[in-house]
Formats: C-alpha cells, sequence, structure tokens
C-alpha cells in the first residue's frame, strides 16, 4: 500500500482511540470453530453482537446443527430477521457451508481445525462454499489463537472515510495491511474494538450500495465443485439445473378418465375360493390382530409367555387327576 507508514501512523492512533472510548473488553474462551463460522457468516457488514443474538435465536429453533444443515434457506432467512443486513445471501452461504462441511468430513465439526497449522486452517476455511477472507479470519482470530483480523465491505468503508487506509485500497490490501502492523498479542483486542467502531460508524451506512459506494463489484463467493445429488439438500435459492415441464391439458384428460374408470374384480377373490377353502383376503382378515402403538424407543418390552405345547397339557391334566 503507498504511503504505508503515514497510513501504520494513523492506524496506532486509531487504535489508541478505540481503547480510550471503548475501553478493553474482557475476552472470552476461544469459542467453538464451527458456532464461530456461523458467527463470523452472520456478523460481515454488521456487528458480532448482533450476529451472536441471531445465533442464540436460531439454537433455540433447531435441535443441532444438523437440522440447521438442511433447513431451507428461506426459513432460515426469516427466522435471521429482517434486520440482519443480507439475511437472504447470509442464510444461503449457512446452509451451503454446513453441507459443504458435512460432504468433506462426514459429521459436523471442526476442532480438528486446532491441531492444524494456522495458515493451513485459514486456507481450509476459505476453500469451504460459502466462507470468504472475512469468516476465515473471525474464526483464527477468536477460535483457533492465529492472526488475524476480519475485513468487511463495512469495515472497508470506514477505515476509508477515516483515512486509515488508501482510498483505492481493496479488502484484501487492508486485511495483510492490519495484520502487518498490529502485533500477535493485540490482534484478537483490535478486531473486537474494530468491529464495535465500524458497526457504530457505519450504523446508518446502507449495506447494499456498498459496491457502489466502495467502487468495487459485490463481493461473490466461488462455489467449489460438490458431490452429486447435494443441491438438492440444500433448500431453495438455487438455481434449477432442469426446467419443469407441465403436462398439456389433453394428457390431464386421459390421465382423469384412467382413474374414473372402475377396476375389474380378479376371478377367485370372494370369501371363498373354488376349492371350498379361504382365499387369500379372507385369511388376512381372519388372522389380521388388532394395531397397537409402538412402544416408546428405550421402554423395555415386557417378556412374552411361552406357549403350551398339547404333550404339556395333557401332562398337566394327569397330574390334577393323580390328585383328586
Amino acid at each position: 500500500m503507498k504511503g504505508g507508514s503515514t497510513y501504520a501512523k494513523r492506524l496506532r492512533q486509531l487504535f489508541q482511540r478505540m481503547v480510550r472510548k471503548l475501553g478493553k473488553p474482557e475476552l472470552s474462551e476461544p469459542t467453538d470453530p464451527l458456532q464461530q463460522l456461523i458467527v463470523g457468516i452472520l456478523a460481515e457488514n454488521t456487528s458480532e453482537a448482533k450476529a451472536t443474538a441471531v445465533l442464540k435465536r436460531i439454537r433455540e429453533h433447531m435441535v443441532d446443527l444438523n437440522e440447521l444443515r438442511v433447513t431451507p434457506a428461506l426459513e432460515l432467512a426469516d427466522l435471521i430477521g429482517a434486520s440482519m443486513p443480507q439475511a437472504h445471501e447470509k442464510a444461503e452461504r449457512i446452509v451451503r457451508t454446513l453441507n459443504e462441511i458435512r460432504s468433506r468430513q462426514d459429521t459436523l465439526d471442526l476442532s480438528f481445525l486446532r491441531q492444524r497449522g494456522r495458515r493451513e486452517a485459514r486456507e481450509y476455511l476459505e476453500s469451504l462454499d460459502g466462507i470468504g477472507p472475512a469468516a476465515a479470519a473471525s474464526v483464527v482470530v477468536h477460535s483457533l489463537g492465529g492472526h488475524a483480523i476480519p475485513v468487511d465491505y463495512l469495515t472497508l468503508y470506514v477505515l476509508r472515510n477515516e483515512e486509515i487506509v488508501h482510498g483505492a485500497a481493496t479488502p484484501a490490501q487492508v486485511q495483510s495491511f492490519l495484520e502487518r502492523h498490529v502485533a500477535a498479542a493485540d490482534v484478537r483486542l483490535f478486531a473486537t474494538l474494530l468491529n464495535r467502531h465500524v458497526a457504530a460508524e457505519g450504523a446508518r451506512v446502507a449495506v447494499g450500495r456498498l459496491p457502489e459506494l466502495l467502487n468495487l463489484p459485490p463481493l461473490e463467493l466461488p462455489r467449489p465443485a460438490r458431490k452429486p445429488g447435494l443441491d438438492r439438500a440444500l433448500g431453495p435459492g438455487l438455481p434449477k439445473t432442469e426446467p419443469l415441464v407441465l403436462p398439456s391439458r389433453a394428457d390431464t384428460d386421459v390421465e382423469d378418465e384412467r382413474r374414473t374408470e372402475p377396476e375389474p374384480r380378479p376371478a377367485g377373490r370372494d370369501k371363498k375360493s373354488p376349492h371350498g377353502k379361504p382365499s387369500a383376503d379372507g385369511d388376512r382378515k381372519k388372522h389380521a390382530q388388532p394395531r397397537t402403538a409402538a412402544a416408546p424407543a428405550w421402554s423395555p418390552a415386557a417378556p412374552a409367555k411361552p406357549a403350551k405345547t398339547k404333550a404339556a397339557a395333557a401332562k398337566t391334566a394327569t397330574a390334577s387327576r393323580r390328585k383328586r
């Protein structure tokens, strides 16, 4: 970035102002990587506090992450709420990401990233379907203890307006600049304060107009190749691969006529067959047992009493006569 030393000095001054104004918040323990990934998606162009509150509401309505994975994007967007910027887009990304993780790992768990190198973990996160650099950086800094700072379009807009970075800098350039000039010991505190500062200063900015205001194209995340059939689990909002073909009126009339014609009753299906024996239908009706409700999965079944044979019954009768 041109004028790097000047912008580095302004960045240090910004850090000092944020500490004086917002204080030093007490940082929580490292978060769960997968839940932090969802928070990272929701927190783009808004505050992490709002994203955390939305995730709490989602958890109250969902049994587990697997139910969230198969929830249609439109339904999830309604649950996220209209107050969240880009709610529908974020809902689609969450569903796509969970399905991608389930496809790769055969489970919904990212705790294995704690045993990976920070660079390797970050590359893995950025390769996931629906994940951008900002959400990946959120997991690295808040869950893995790595050196990363999330930068979305709203962060870029505020930093440009305050002339902390160059007026033509891109999100990737700003992210690299911040991570070079913020010490590893302060990176999580800086990322937390920066998110709060940006949420306050950019509260009145129309998120939908950010690409236009920044003179940048809308952020489009690439979709990596997935296994066949995975798209069916992603819910509505995805392009359909084949057009829907409706039947013609003539085909519908023919089908209706076929349905209204009575089916001929096959011979030999009466209660008595030609040989004087009960037919299959009559036999099934005779031996049919009344249906009972299935027992709960964890309730022990009562042991069945063994049926007495004819020999056992005769032996019992003989024993009773002898007693007399």
